[in-house]
């Protein structure tokens, strides 16, 4: 999966959320690149598309809901 998903989903739920991380690229990037790489990790270990997706969600969410 694109990292920019993963940025354009985050992004969005910070707004929504009224976090004041909605502007900080530097977290929004990382967490972002992390998800992504969660999910070719485990798509080259085997994984169905939907659960590697379920797992980079996790990685990109972790802590914020």
């Amino acid at each position: 999966m694109d990292a920019n998903y993963y940025t354009t989903y985050l992004r969005a739920y910070l707004t929504n959320a009224g976090d004041v991380r909605q502007d900080d690229n530097d977290f929004i990037s990382a967490r972002a690149d992390a998800a992504s790489e969660e999910y070719e990790v485990q798509r080259r270990a085997g994984a169905p598309p939907a659960c590697a997706q379920e797992l980079a969600m996790t990685v990109l969410m972790e802590g914020l809901e």
